[in-house]
């Protein structure tokens, strides 16, 4: 039987694909599932589906969205590693193995007390630092813990294969600006903009980790546009604008990797999903990153 809460839309007709609704909702929560009505019902507070509104249609909605995450954590993998890579280039050259635990690494105002009660943010990114050695347990820092016992801090280089993206995003935050800077130039942008962006696909990151809706999300980290960019932007906190980021990032980082394709060949295993709500343009594909240079 349907559960009370499932009541309320016995108006949509159960799967065709499958035998029943029900095996759906045994599966997925109808809690969770329950997002993926929307664009199937009358307007809120409605319950009632609109004509040709199915179970499977929705069910089409959900595992696109399942899709749509693991298109988009493939490529934030890829900038992830980049980002790792670039901060330890660039702190280990000009501050040595140790840099990201030098306060003079950063600038004055990561290292102070911000508010009366709480730990400055330099100290706070030292704690989540050892927290993340102790949950990672792998056999690179125990072998480096047996052959130096007296050294408290892993170089940086490994530090930052154990750090998190979010990690990461707080201590180049922290960065004085001229690191910064340079770092950021390697991705054609300015100190500013890149940093909104990192953690933005930090947020982005934590929400697919956690099975989170992408379609029709609107996002409360929303990433600094750049000055007279040469992208459409709509709308700055729907998936578009994170979409045209990680295409603007990889062209830099792996020019090779076809992650445009992976998005039209996903979209197209989908025709009848609307993209309207996640900020996609009308004709999209016809404009930059997305359109096919000479």
């Amino acid at each position: 039987m349907l559960g009370p809460s499932t009541r309320r839309y016995t108006n949509i007709p159960l799967g065709t694909k499958d035998r029943s609704g029900q095996r759906w909702l045994k599966r997925i929560s109808y809690y969770r599932l329950s997002a993926y009505f929307v664009p199937f019902r009358e307007s809120a507070p409605s319950e009632i589906f609109l004509k040709g509104a199915s179970f499977d249609r929705v069910i089409d909605l959900y595992i696109f969205d399942c899709r749509l995450r693991n298109v988009f954590m493939i490529a934030i993998e890829r900038i992830e590693i980049s980002f790792q890579t670039a901060i330890t280039y660039e702190l280990s050259h000009t501050c040595g193995p140790f840099a990201h635990t030098l306060p003079d690494t950063y600038s004055s105002w990561f290292v102070k007390q911000m508010k009366i009660g709480e730990l400055p943010p330099f100290e706070e990114l030292m704690l989540n630092i050892q927290k993340e050695e102790k949950r990672a347990k792998e056999l690179f820092v125990k072998a480096y813990r047996q052959k130096y016992t007296e050294e408290p801090h892993l170089p940086i280089w490994m530090a930052t294969e154990l750090m998190s993206l979010g990690t990461l995003s707080m201590m180049f935050e922290g960065l004085k600006s001229a690191s910064k800077t340079k770092i950021a130039s390697q991705y054609k942008l300015a100190e500013r903009p890149f940093q909104s962006w990192m953690h933005a696909l930090s947020t982005l990151r934590n929400l697919i980790a956690h099975h989170s809706r992408l379609w029709n999300r609107q996002f409360g980290v929303q990433p600094m546009i750049p000055h007279k960019w040469i992208y459409e932007i709509p709308q700055p906190d729907r998936t578009y604008c994170l979409a045209v980021m990680i295409q603007h990032l990889l062209g830099i980082i792996a020019a090779g990797v076809k992650w445009r394709k992976r998005l039209f060949d996903l979209f197209d295993l989908h025709p009848d999903i609307a993209l309207g709500p996640m900020g996609f343009p009308k004709h999209w594909r016809t404009l930059p990153p997305w359109k096919e240079t000479p």
